[in-house]
Protein backbone atom coordinates (compact mmCIF):
# COMPACT_ATOMS: atom_id res chain seq x y z
CA UNK A 1 0.00 0.00 0.00
CA UNK A 2 2.76 2.15 0.87
CA UNK A 3 4.48 1.68 -2.76
CA UNK A 4 1.17 2.87 -4.39
CA UNK A 5 1.04 5.74 -1.89
CA UNK A 6 4.54 6.93 -2.91
CA UNK A 7 3.93 6.85 -6.70
CA UNK A 8 0.41 8.45 -6.06
CA UNK A 9 2.05 11.08 -4.14
CA UNK A 10 5.19 10.64 -7.43
CA UNK A 11 2.39 11.27 -9.95
CA UNK A 12 -0.06 13.92 -7.95
CA UNK A 13 -0.21 16.22 -11.18
CA UNK A 14 -0.69 13.87 -13.70
CA UNK A 15 -3.90 12.20 -11.93
CA UNK A 16 -5.51 15.77 -11.20
CA UNK A 17 -5.44 16.51 -14.29
CA UNK A 18 -6.80 13.10 -16.01
CA UNK A 19 -9.61 14.03 -12.74
CA UNK A 20 -9.99 17.19 -14.04
CA UNK A 21 -10.80 15.78 -17.79
CA UNK A 22 -12.62 13.32 -17.35
CA UNK A 23 -14.77 14.23 -14.00
CA UNK A 24 -15.20 17.88 -15.64
CA UNK A 25 -16.03 16.83 -19.02
CA UNK A 26 -18.64 14.39 -17.78
CA UNK A 27 -19.89 16.84 -15.36
CA UNK A 28 -20.12 19.08 -18.59
CA UNK A 29 -22.20 16.65 -20.53
CA UNK A 30 -24.40 15.94 -17.53
CA UNK A 31 -25.33 19.68 -16.96
CA UNK A 32 -25.90 20.33 -20.61
CA UNK A 33 -28.25 17.22 -20.94
CA UNK A 34 -30.36 18.31 -17.86
CA UNK A 35 -30.63 22.29 -18.82
CA UNK A 36 -31.66 21.06 -22.61
CA UNK A 37 -34.12 18.23 -21.71
CA UNK A 38 -38.16 19.28 -21.71
CA UNK A 39 -40.33 16.25 -21.24
CA UNK A 40 -44.28 16.41 -22.17
CA UNK A 41 -46.52 13.17 -21.31
CA UNK A 42 -50.12 12.76 -21.77
CA UNK A 43 -52.20 10.29 -19.22
CA UNK A 44 -54.56 8.09 -21.14
CA UNK A 45 -57.34 6.27 -18.96
CA UNK A 46 -58.19 3.17 -21.29
CA UNK A 47 -60.74 0.24 -20.29
CA UNK A 48 -61.52 -2.04 -23.46
CA UNK A 49 -59.48 -5.07 -23.44
CA UNK A 50 -58.52 -7.35 -26.42
CA UNK A 51 -60.79 -10.52 -26.94
CA UNK A 52 -58.03 -12.83 -27.23
CA UNK A 53 -57.51 -12.13 -23.61
CA UNK A 54 -60.66 -12.12 -22.21
CA UNK A 55 -62.39 -14.93 -20.04
CA UNK A 56 -63.80 -17.46 -22.64
CA UNK A 57 -66.31 -18.99 -19.88
CA UNK A 58 -67.42 -17.26 -16.81
CA UNK A 59 -67.76 -20.99 -15.51
CA UNK A 60 -63.96 -21.18 -15.70
CA UNK A 61 -62.43 -19.05 -13.28
CA UNK A 62 -58.74 -20.56 -14.68
CA UNK A 63 -59.25 -18.84 -17.97
CA UNK A 64 -58.89 -15.31 -16.74
CA UNK A 65 -57.39 -11.92 -18.61
CA UNK A 66 -53.84 -12.29 -18.50
CA UNK A 67 -53.15 -8.95 -19.00
CA UNK A 68 -54.60 -5.52 -17.35
CA UNK A 69 -56.30 -3.49 -20.48
CA UNK A 70 -53.19 -0.67 -19.55
CA UNK A 71 -50.77 -3.04 -20.07
CA UNK A 72 -52.12 -4.18 -23.60
CA UNK A 73 -52.80 -0.50 -24.60
CA UNK A 74 -49.57 0.33 -23.24
CA UNK A 75 -47.85 -2.64 -25.47
CA UNK A 76 -49.85 -1.48 -28.93
CA UNK A 77 -48.33 2.41 -28.33
CA UNK A 78 -44.96 0.63 -27.74
CA UNK A 79 -45.08 -1.71 -30.72
CA UNK A 80 -46.42 1.24 -33.09
CA UNK A 81 -43.44 3.34 -31.53
CA UNK A 82 -40.72 0.77 -33.22
CA UNK A 83 -42.25 0.86 -36.64
CA UNK A 84 -40.69 3.18 -38.92
CA UNK A 85 -43.89 3.86 -41.03
CA UNK A 86 -45.62 5.53 -38.12
CA UNK A 87 -42.90 7.52 -36.70
CA UNK A 88 -42.62 8.87 -40.56
CA UNK A 89 -46.28 9.65 -40.10
CA UNK A 90 -46.20 11.15 -36.37
CA UNK A 91 -42.87 13.79 -37.60
CA UNK A 92 -44.69 14.96 -40.48
CA UNK A 93 -47.49 16.35 -37.74
CA UNK A 94 -44.76 18.10 -36.10
CA UNK A 95 -42.22 20.84 -36.54
CA UNK A 96 -39.31 18.31 -36.00
CA UNK A 97 -37.04 18.29 -39.32
CA UNK A 98 -34.45 15.85 -40.53
CA UNK A 99 -30.49 16.96 -40.41
CA UNK A 100 -29.34 16.03 -43.98
CA UNK A 101 -26.32 14.93 -42.65
CA UNK A 102 -28.26 12.24 -40.82
CA UNK A 103 -29.06 8.74 -41.93
CA UNK A 104 -33.08 8.06 -41.58
CA UNK A 105 -32.81 4.73 -39.94
CA UNK A 106 -30.39 7.28 -37.10
CA UNK A 107 -32.56 9.65 -36.85
CA UNK A 108 -36.21 7.32 -36.36
CA UNK A 109 -33.92 4.97 -33.63
CA UNK A 110 -33.08 8.25 -31.85
CA UNK A 111 -36.99 9.73 -32.26
CA UNK A 112 -37.94 6.09 -30.56
CA UNK A 113 -35.52 6.37 -27.89
CA UNK A 114 -36.88 9.67 -26.68
CA UNK A 115 -40.22 8.14 -26.84
CA UNK A 116 -41.21 6.58 -22.95
CA UNK A 117 -44.49 4.79 -22.09
CA UNK A 118 -45.10 3.47 -18.55
CA UNK A 119 -48.11 2.14 -16.69
CA UNK A 120 -49.16 3.58 -14.11
CA UNK A 121 -52.43 1.01 -13.02
CA UNK A 122 -54.35 -1.65 -14.26
CA UNK A 123 -56.05 0.97 -16.75
CA UNK A 124 -54.36 4.28 -16.66
CA UNK A 125 -50.93 4.35 -18.54
CA UNK A 126 -48.58 8.05 -19.60
CA UNK A 127 -47.04 8.42 -22.76
CA UNK A 128 -43.91 10.99 -22.70
CA UNK A 129 -41.31 12.67 -24.76
CA UNK A 130 -38.50 13.92 -24.27
CA UNK A 131 -37.24 17.30 -26.62
CA UNK A 132 -34.50 19.43 -26.60
CA UNK A 133 -36.87 22.33 -26.77
CA UNK A 134 -40.10 23.28 -24.83
CA UNK A 135 -42.30 22.86 -27.47
CA UNK A 136 -41.91 20.06 -29.60
CA UNK A 137 -42.24 17.05 -26.63
CA UNK A 138 -46.22 17.99 -26.10
CA UNK A 139 -46.37 18.31 -30.69
CA UNK A 140 -45.08 14.57 -30.58
CA UNK A 141 -47.25 13.16 -28.21
CA UNK A 142 -50.19 14.73 -29.03
CA UNK A 143 -49.28 13.34 -32.88
CA UNK A 144 -48.49 9.98 -31.54
CA UNK A 145 -51.49 9.57 -30.25
CA UNK A 146 -53.61 10.83 -33.60
CA UNK A 147 -51.68 8.80 -35.84
CA UNK A 148 -52.41 5.45 -33.26
CA UNK A 149 -56.40 6.48 -33.04
CA UNK A 150 -55.73 7.04 -37.66
CA UNK A 151 -54.37 3.47 -37.51
CA UNK A 152 -56.99 1.86 -35.53
CA UNK A 153 -59.43 3.49 -37.52
CA UNK A 154 -58.13 2.10 -40.68
CA UNK A 155 -57.65 -1.49 -39.46
CA UNK A 156 -61.50 -1.39 -38.51
CA UNK A 157 -62.33 -0.06 -41.74
CA UNK A 158 -59.84 -2.53 -43.74
CA UNK A 159 -61.73 -5.27 -41.65
CA UNK A 160 -65.21 -4.40 -42.00
CA UNK A 161 -64.31 -3.82 -45.88
CA UNK A 162 -63.48 -7.29 -45.78
CA UNK A 163 -66.01 -8.49 -44.15
CA UNK A 164 -68.99 -6.43 -46.63
CA UNK A 165 -67.41 -7.75 -49.57
CA UNK A 166 -67.39 -11.62 -48.94
CA UNK A 167 -71.25 -10.84 -47.17
CA UNK A 168 -72.06 -9.40 -51.50
CA UNK A 169 -70.67 -12.55 -52.46
CA UNK A 170 -72.05 -14.55 -50.25
CA UNK A 171 -75.72 -12.72 -51.28
CA UNK A 172 -74.85 -13.36 -54.97
CA UNK A 173 -74.21 -16.55 -54.03
CA UNK A 174 -78.15 -16.64 -51.71
CA UNK A 175 -80.04 -14.52 -54.59
CA UNK A 176 -79.07 -17.34 -56.96
CA UNK A 177 -80.05 -19.96 -55.03
CA UNK A 178 -83.65 -18.27 -53.79
CA UNK A 179 -84.32 -17.99 -57.77
CA UNK A 180 -83.58 -21.37 -58.46
CA UNK A 181 -85.97 -22.48 -55.34
CA UNK A 182 -88.58 -20.42 -57.11
CA UNK A 183 -88.14 -21.63 -60.36
CA UNK A 184 -88.15 -24.95 -59.01
CA UNK A 185 -91.60 -24.58 -56.88
CA UNK A 186 -93.32 -22.66 -60.56
CA UNK A 187 -92.26 -25.35 -62.67
CA UNK A 188 -93.82 -28.11 -59.53
CA UNK A 189 -96.95 -26.00 -59.55
CA UNK A 190 -97.53 -25.71 -63.11
CA UNK A 191 -97.21 -29.10 -63.98
CA UNK A 192 -98.88 -30.50 -60.78
CA UNK A 193 -102.80 -29.24 -60.76
CA UNK A 194 -105.06 -29.55 -57.50
CA UNK A 195 -105.95 -32.28 -56.34
CA UNK A 196 -102.87 -33.02 -55.54
CA UNK A 197 -101.98 -36.67 -54.24
CA UNK A 198 -99.85 -37.16 -50.30
CA UNK A 199 -96.85 -37.23 -52.44
CA UNK A 200 -97.07 -34.01 -54.53
CA UNK A 201 -98.19 -32.17 -51.63
CA UNK A 202 -94.85 -34.05 -49.55
CA UNK A 203 -92.93 -32.29 -52.26
CA UNK A 204 -94.48 -28.63 -52.67
CA UNK A 205 -94.38 -28.27 -48.85
CA UNK A 206 -90.54 -29.46 -49.65
CA UNK A 207 -90.42 -26.74 -52.45
CA UNK A 208 -92.01 -23.85 -50.55
CA UNK A 209 -90.00 -24.59 -47.45
CA UNK A 210 -86.65 -24.32 -49.74
CA UNK A 211 -87.81 -21.09 -50.97
CA UNK A 212 -88.69 -19.77 -47.66
CA UNK A 213 -85.21 -20.45 -46.16
CA UNK A 214 -83.28 -19.06 -49.13
CA UNK A 215 -85.30 -16.01 -49.10
CA UNK A 216 -84.58 -15.70 -45.36
CA UNK A 217 -80.72 -16.30 -46.19
CA UNK A 218 -80.69 -13.51 -48.25
CA UNK A 219 -82.39 -11.00 -46.05
CA UNK A 220 -79.74 -11.97 -43.33
CA UNK A 221 -77.24 -11.37 -45.87
CA UNK A 222 -78.14 -7.66 -46.63
CA UNK A 223 -78.90 -7.29 -42.66
CA UNK A 224 -75.49 -7.96 -42.17
CA UNK A 225 -74.03 -5.80 -45.14
CA UNK A 226 -75.76 -3.03 -43.53
CA UNK A 227 -74.30 -4.03 -40.19
CA UNK A 228 -70.55 -3.64 -41.52
CA UNK A 229 -71.20 -0.46 -42.97
CA UNK A 230 -72.48 1.12 -39.44
CA UNK A 231 -69.60 -0.99 -37.15
CA UNK A 232 -66.74 1.20 -38.10
CA UNK A 233 -68.95 4.40 -36.80
CA UNK A 234 -70.33 2.17 -33.80
CA UNK A 235 -66.59 1.04 -32.73
CA UNK A 236 -64.90 4.87 -33.42
CA UNK A 237 -67.40 6.29 -30.64
CA UNK A 238 -66.93 3.21 -28.27
CA UNK A 239 -62.91 3.51 -28.48
CA UNK A 240 -63.71 7.51 -27.66
CA UNK A 241 -65.11 6.02 -24.31
CA UNK A 242 -62.41 3.31 -23.67
CA UNK A 243 -59.66 5.45 -24.47
CA UNK A 244 -59.62 8.98 -22.63
CA UNK A 245 -56.95 11.23 -22.71
CA UNK A 246 -56.77 12.08 -18.82
CA UNK A 247 -54.24 14.65 -18.56
CA UNK A 248 -53.30 16.53 -22.32
CA UNK A 249 -49.54 17.23 -22.74
CA UNK A 250 -48.13 20.76 -22.07
CA UNK A 251 -45.12 22.81 -22.91
CA UNK A 252 -42.73 22.49 -20.30
CA UNK A 253 -41.15 26.02 -19.34
CA UNK A 254 -38.23 24.49 -16.87
CA UNK A 255 -36.08 21.57 -17.85
CA UNK A 256 -37.53 18.02 -16.99
CA UNK A 257 -37.12 14.24 -17.65
CA UNK A 258 -33.54 14.70 -18.37
CA UNK A 259 -32.36 13.68 -14.40
CA UNK A 260 -32.16 10.28 -15.46
CA UNK A 261 -29.81 10.65 -18.36
CA UNK A 262 -27.46 12.96 -16.48
CA UNK A 263 -26.99 10.87 -13.50
CA UNK A 264 -25.82 8.08 -15.87
CA UNK A 265 -23.60 10.58 -18.21
CA UNK A 266 -21.87 11.81 -14.81
CA UNK A 267 -21.89 8.13 -13.10
CA UNK A 268 -19.91 7.36 -16.32
CA UNK A 269 -17.27 9.84 -16.06
CA UNK A 270 -16.58 9.33 -12.26
CA UNK A 271 -16.09 5.13 -12.67
CA UNK A 272 -13.64 6.28 -15.70
CA UNK A 273 -11.84 8.85 -14.21
CA UNK A 274 -11.13 5.92 -11.16
CA UNK A 275 -10.37 3.25 -13.70
CA UNK A 276 -7.72 5.54 -15.52
CA UNK A 277 -6.31 7.02 -11.78
CA UNK A 278 -6.30 2.83 -10.66
CA UNK A 279 -4.50 1.99 -14.26
CA UNK A 280 -1.55 5.33 -13.98
CA UNK A 281 -0.92 4.12 -10.08
CA UNK A 282 -0.46 0.33 -10.85
CA UNK A 283 1.92 0.87 -14.02
CA UNK A 284 3.76 3.49 -12.40
CA UNK A 285 3.94 1.15 -9.36
CA UNK A 286 5.43 -1.57 -11.49
CA UNK A 287 8.02 0.71 -13.46
CA UNK A 288 9.43 2.68 -9.88
CA UNK A 289 9.70 -0.86 -8.67
CA UNK A 290 11.74 -2.17 -11.84
CA UNK A 291 13.98 1.36 -11.89
CA UNK A 292 14.69 0.95 -8.29
CA UNK A 293 15.63 -2.49 -7.94
CA UNK A 294 18.19 -2.08 -10.74
CA UNK A 295 19.53 1.41 -8.86
CA UNK A 296 20.17 -0.39 -5.57
CA UNK A 297 22.34 -3.46 -7.92
CA UNK A 298 24.36 -0.84 -9.38
CA UNK A 299 24.80 1.50 -6.00
CA UNK A 300 26.01 -1.84 -4.11
CA UNK A 301 30.08 -1.86 -3.03
CA UNK A 302 32.35 -5.14 -4.25
CA UNK A 303 33.06 -7.10 -1.08
CA UNK A 304 36.23 -7.54 0.14
CA UNK A 305 37.88 -10.79 1.19
CA UNK A 306 36.56 -10.91 5.21
CA UNK A 307 37.30 -14.37 6.08
CA UNK A 308 38.02 -18.01 4.98
CA UNK A 309 36.04 -21.13 6.35
CA UNK A 310 38.24 -24.38 5.99
CA UNK A 311 37.21 -27.15 4.23
CA UNK A 312 35.55 -29.53 7.10
CA UNK A 313 36.68 -33.51 6.08
CA UNK A 314 34.65 -36.23 5.73
CA UNK A 315 34.93 -38.77 8.73
CA UNK A 316 33.17 -41.75 9.68
CA UNK A 317 32.56 -42.92 13.53
CA UNK A 318 30.39 -40.58 15.86
CA UNK A 319 31.74 -37.41 15.15
CA UNK A 320 30.42 -38.06 11.83
CA UNK A 321 27.20 -38.48 13.59
CA UNK A 322 27.14 -35.15 14.93
CA UNK A 323 24.24 -32.76 14.14
CA UNK A 324 26.61 -29.71 13.79
CA UNK A 325 29.24 -31.62 11.90
CA UNK A 326 26.94 -33.03 9.42
CA UNK A 327 25.15 -29.53 8.29
CA UNK A 328 28.46 -28.26 8.27
CA UNK A 329 30.10 -31.35 6.05
CA UNK A 330 26.87 -31.32 3.64
CA UNK A 331 27.27 -27.70 3.31
CA UNK A 332 31.00 -26.74 2.46
CA UNK A 333 31.86 -29.91 0.73
CA UNK A 334 33.06 -29.39 -3.13
CA UNK A 335 31.67 -31.84 -5.55
CA UNK A 336 32.59 -35.03 -6.39
CA UNK A 337 36.08 -35.43 -7.99
CA UNK A 338 37.07 -32.38 -6.63
CA UNK A 339 40.07 -31.49 -4.21
CA UNK A 340 38.99 -30.23 -0.80
CA UNK A 341 40.40 -26.62 -0.42
CA UNK A 342 39.69 -23.41 1.71
CA UNK A 343 36.56 -21.13 0.74
CA UNK A 344 36.07 -17.80 0.66
CA UNK A 345 33.07 -16.49 2.76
Amino acid sequence: MRRYLETARRYRWVIVIVLVLTWGSGAALAYSEYISSFEADATIWTQRQSQQFAPISPQDPGLTSLVSPAQEQAGVMMQLLQTRSFLREVILRTSIHRPESVEESKFLAEITKRFRVDVLGNNLFRLAYRANDPRTGAEMVVAALAVREEHLAASRLAATEAAATYYRAQLGVAENQALEAQRDLDAFDKDHRPPLSLPDEYNQRQLRLKVEETKARVTDMKVRIDQSTVLPSILQVADSLDFQIVDEPLDEVKPSGGTRTAVVIAGGAFVAGLALVGVLLIVGTLLAGGLAGEAEIARLAPASLFATVPEIAHGGGAASRDLRSALASATFRPPDGEEPNERDG
